[in-house]
């Protein structure tokens, strides 16, 4: 009898083992699927934002409305991933900005009204999301700039809201290349009377050359552009300056320009024109 229940007892021991090698076994299979899982759920991610973001760029370079509507429309789908949704509605945002462009380009101030707001509103999901990226106060003060062009009478409620995205653009990133950019760009269109100007545009225009050299983003998914419209814009700074020597160096920024950026509709047909303008007066 003795013997028996020894049986039984190493039998129940070895069952036992086994069933929690096998529960073991099944966790670490559980395990490397669900791991496998995330990554690739992060690549797919990743590959829809850079496709994404190479279409926008596209987009934006030709100011092609239908290709911006296209390229805001792969963003809105990768928010159903739901991975790092403050950085899809960022560019999702940044889309409606080159899309606002398009009303600028063709003097229709209900587009840029549309896209600036809708901008405006999905800019503001992210920044809630993630109040520390820099690139979103950039842009918001980008989209401020735009309320001139179709609500001049609220004056000071532009300025005010300019003036709070400046402020935390500078305090997060001051020597980002897009903020030091868009700071030359308003001087560049602001009246002299009022401070402004091309000769008051230029140092601007050129350290954000300068900071756009020296830039490596900390993801491939983060913001590249700007660099294209700091040659086009220094260009015709200069140009429109036109002191001695200044017109070859106009020349120089955009023959740059287009090498680096062949694609830029900015560089090659509105710069371009506005060189020539200067140059025949």
């Amino acid at each position: 009898m003795k013997n028996i229940f020894s049986k039984l007892s190493f039998n129940l021991n070895q069952n036992t083992t086994t069933m929690k090698h096998k529960l073991t076994k099944l966790l670490i299979i559980t395990m490397m699927i669900a791991i496998t899982g995330v990554a690739k759920s992060s690549d797919d991610f990743e590959d829809a934002m850079i496709k994404a973001k190479k279409n926008l760029t596209v987009a934006s370079e030709k100011n092609d409305e239908a290709l911006l509507k296209k390229a805001r429309g792969q963003f809105e789908r990768i928010l159903q991933l739901k991975k790092d949704p403050w950085l899809v509605n960022y560019y999702i945002a940044l889309a409606d900005y080159s899309l606002s462009m398009t009303g600028s380009a063709s003097n229709d101030p209900k587009i840029i009204k549309q896209y600036t707001e809708s901008g405006m509103a999905t800019l503001q999901k992210s920044i809630d999301l993630n109040p520390e990226f820099a690139e979103s106060y950039i842009l918001l003060k980008a989209f401020n700039f735009n309320r001139w062009q179709y609500e001049q009478e609220k004056m000071q409620e532009i300025i005010s809201g300019t003036d709070a995205a400046d402020k935390e653009a500078s305090r997060l990133e001051p020597e980002n290349p897009r903020y030091v950019l868009l700071n030359g760009i308003s001087n560049y269109w602001m009246p002299e009377a009022f401070g402004g100007g091309a000769g008051k545009a230029i140092p601007d225009l050129e350290k954000s050359l300068e900071l756009f050299s020296k830039r490596k983003e900390k993801s491939e998914l983060y913001p590249e552009w700007g660099k294209d419209l700091a040659y086009g814009y220094l260009a015709m700074a200069l140009a429109k300056r036109n002191n001695d020597g200044d017109m070859t160096k106009a020349k120089e920024m955009i023959d740059e320009g287009m090498k680096q950026f062949p694609g830029s509709g900015f560089i090659s047909v509105y710069a371009m024109d506005e060189y020539k303008k200067a140059g025949s007066k």
